[in-house]
């Protein structure tokens, strides 16, 4: 045997093991992507953001989905907690969500919601009947607060819209002094 012939047959082996790992990737990746499905499922359950539920999936109970979000700005020590971040509505009814709001300070704090809608054309079709929004707040130090929104759904709203988000961000009271 000469030295070609060696890098030949060593050649081959290498690129039959280059193949045959290339293939377990291959495998590894398909494997992966079926395993995806429900593993997302589970991880969904675990932080309440299943969005399969039957009474959200009936196209008949409720005609859009409400999916509440809540942000706060940088460095105001509140939490804003949407109790059920989605709710199911149906035009020409209401939509009533409960939010959980909290001081994290140890002083007494003023704060305002700010309210968004997404997508923006979604807000002409929702009317806020109540909401903790229309007032400034101002809670004790520590204090923790249930508060309420009240949505009236317009019946012209468009099937096609499905889905709303409902955003809030909480801000600090401008200081007057």
């Amino acid at each position: 045997m000469t030295s070609a012939t060696l890098t030949s047959v060593e050649r081959d082996r290498a690129n039959r093991r280059t193949a045959i790992k290339l293939g377990i990737a291959a495998a590894a990746m398909v494997g992966f992507a079926y395993g995806m499905v429900p593993f997302y499922n589970v991880f969904c359950e675990a932080l309440g953001i299943d969005r399969a539920r039957p009474e959200l999936a009936d196209v008949h109970a409720a005609a859009m989905r409400v999916e509440f979000d809540t942000n706060v700005s940088n460095g105001l020590p509140a939490r804003l907690t949407p109790l059920e971040p989605v709710v199911a509505g149906r035009a020409g009814g209401l939509v009533k969500a409960k939010f959980r709001l909290e001081n994290l300070s140890d002083a007494p704090l003023g704060l305002r919601a700010v309210p968004s809608y997404a997508p923006e054309r979604a807000g002409r079709f929702l009317t806020k009947m109540e909401c903790f929004c229309f007032n400034a707040l101002t809670l004790a130090a520590r204090e923790t607060r249930d508060v309420t929104v009240v949505l009236l759904v317009d019946e012209q709203m468009p099937a096609e819209l499905g889905a709303v988000t409902l955003s809030y961000t909480l801000f600090p009271l401008e200081d007057k002094a």
